[in-house]
């Protein structure tokens, strides 16, 4: 499970690397639930500052709070394992423990990594957001150590105050710590959101930062990576 020291959610399915078996799923939902709520209510200037050093008031004062926990379930062989986890989440659906679901393919994962993947993105009956990652095992991406890639896809997103103001906190993190690169931005995407990744290239870990107008039941998150 994530913790705030470790910097990052995380699932036990994780951690051999290999995304899991369908025996699996109910294990690895219940600890993906359990991530969640672990994070939901984390203090974001925390969150920062021991994500990248620093936490500045002129950055802190454009955030306010968590927006959703992405997590990396680990590199899958075939778009097949993708599709059956895609049906469980859709049977959570239909039985009221989901209340959305969305699926689609990673555009951060061949234009940074050189594998392509998936995200599976779902909203909970009480509103918290989550997204779901896998890599195909392909390529350099296959080369990296465990850690390493659950660090590049789990992320937190933090919610921005004004829409302005994702672009402000990018600019200002990737300015102030010379760790830190940007490595993906949407303005105003088809559902509203703008977005944006920050990577801090000293230990391979990503922040998302997002701006949201409020949402009703029918719309989604963007799954964004």
């Amino acid at each position: 499970m994530g913790s705030i020291t470790e910097g990052w959610p995380t699932i036990a399915a994780s951690r051999d690397g290999r995304f899991p078996k369908r025996p699996s799923f109910d294990t690895a939902w219940e600890q993906i639930l359990e991530t969640s709520d672990t994070w939901r209510n984390a203090d974001c200037a925390e969150y920062i500052r021991g994500w990248c050093g620093t936490a500045p008031d002129h950055i802190v004062d454009h955030v306010a709070g968590v927006n959703h926990v992405g997590i990396y379930m680990g590199d899958y062989e075939r778009d097949e394992e993708i599709l059956t986890w895609n049906a469980y989440l859709r049977d959570l659906q239909k039985s009221a423990h989901i209340a959305t679901v969305e699926m689609g393919p990673s555009y951060i994962s061949p234009r940074q990594y050189g594998t392509p993947g998936w995200w599976n993105a779902l909203v909970l009956p009480d509103g918290r957001a989550i997204e779901t990652f896998a890599c195909m095992e392909f390529g350099p991406w296959a080369d990296r150590a465990v850690d390493e890639r659950r660090r590049l896809m789990s992320h937190v997103a933090i919610d921005t105050r004004t829409e302005d103001g994702v672009r402000f906190v990018l600019d200002a993190l990737e300015r102030d710590v010379d760790s830190l690169e940007v490595i993906a931005f949407t303005e105003a995407d088809e559902l509203g959101h703008t977005y944006g990744h920050v990577r801090n290239n000293a230990d391979m870990s990503v922040l998302e930062i997002v701006y949201q107008a409020p949402r009703d039941e029918s719309e989604q998150p963007h799954g964004s990576h």
